[in-house]
């Protein structure tokens, strides 16, 4: 009988953390599943030591020529067996209950397409990833970024052998936002909300990468925001790009700025519908939420802002939010 899941591991020089990652993936509590470790032309020993392993669900395979994740994670689609695809990355470490969570939740819920969990960091960060829980609520966070933690993700074979789904190998970068915002409208995404991955991060991620990460991802949300029928002006996609990663500085983008384009989002749903209302004035809410408080502005300037908007009634926060919120505030007016 084939294997209820195909694990699907593209590798590419991680002698330094393979053996970690592979046991990780043969300790699951769930058994019923195959190992498909797809080499992508590595120069160390990474292939050397997938050799020595003897479990009989593991399977090597090397590409003949270096793909790029997405171009290997296509090429993986032919050797997969499992009705359920997992991913992993390659130096990673996944919890011992991940698959047996994750088939049990897809096996409850078919109409879900995708299924994640939390991404926990360890080495340069302990951070802890979190994303939406319900399928209404991933489709809204595409609007800004990945709705799941790519290396968290379970998802029905089917969609890529028959519905026709792949990844764009002409990208070496951010290939799996691309995937998710390609698909908006057709995939269900639900994270189930604990850490099943491990997530080694470094201390010196390269400029360059970080760089053409940021780019794809900005020409992602324009192409998404095309497709929707949205119609902005460059001014206004300055806008959505910035506020996406909360990390950028504003600059020069105003707070009434992103007010106006959030509940321009919300009111362009009512006329093209692609988002339940509920949650997309509840994601919108979030993100505004987050952009006042990553950015203080001098004397409370980001919370009266912030409460003046009319989405702030669908992300109500805390006695102790608020008390955070202006303690910010306040040590921004003095710096």
């Amino acid at each position: 009988m084939p294997p209820l899941v195909s694990v699907v591991l593209p590798v590419y020089n991680v002698a330094s953390y393979i053996e970690s990652t592979v046991a990780s993936v043969l300790a699951q509590t769930f058994e019923n599943f195959e190992l498909l470790v797809l080499d992508d032309c590595s120069t160390d020993n990474t292939v050397a030591l997938i050799e020595q392993i003897t479990d009989p669900r593991v399977r090597l395979i090397q590409n003949e020529r270096n793909l790029g994740r997405a171009g290997t994670d296509n090429a993986a689609l032919p050797h997969v067996r499992g009705e359920f695809i997992a991913k992993m990355d390659g130096d990673d470490v996944c919890h011992p209950e991940r698959l047996a969570r994750q088939v049990a939740f897809l096996q409850a819920h078919p109409e879900v397409d995708v299924v994640g969990g939390w991404m926990q960091n360890f080495g340069a960060s302990n951070y802890l990833n979190r994303y939406p829980e319900r399928p209404d609520d991933a489709r809204v966070f595409t609007l800004f970024g990945l709705p799941v933690g790519n290396p968290t993700v379970m998802l029905r074979t089917r969609l890529l052998r028959h519905d026709g789904m792949h990844y764009n190998a002409a990208l070496r970068q951010t290939e799996d936002y691309d995937f998710f915002a390609r698909y908006a409208e057709r995939l269900r995404v639900a994270t189930l909300p604990e850490a099943l991955i491990n997530y080694r991060t470094f201390p010196d991620k390269q400029k360059t990468v970080l760089g053409e990460r940021t780019e794809v991802a900005d020409l992602v949300r324009e192409q998404l925001l095309t497709r929707w029928e949205i119609g902005y002006s460059p001014r206004e996609l300055h806008v959505h790009n910035t506020i996406a990663m909360l990390h950028r500085p504003l600059g020069d983008v105003t707070l009434g700025e992103v007010q106006q384009w959030l509940l321009r989002l919300l009111q362009h749903n009512e006329t093209q519908p692609w988002f339940e209302p509920a949650a997309l004035r509840r994601g919108l809410a979030q993100r505004w939420f987050e952009v006042c408080y990553t950015h203080p502005q001098p004397w409370l300037g980001a919370i009266r802002a912030y409460r003046r908007n009319p989405l702030a009634e669908a992300w109500p926060l805390s006695a102790g939010q608020y008390l955070r919120f202006a303690v910010k505030g306040l040590r921004s007016s003095r710096s």
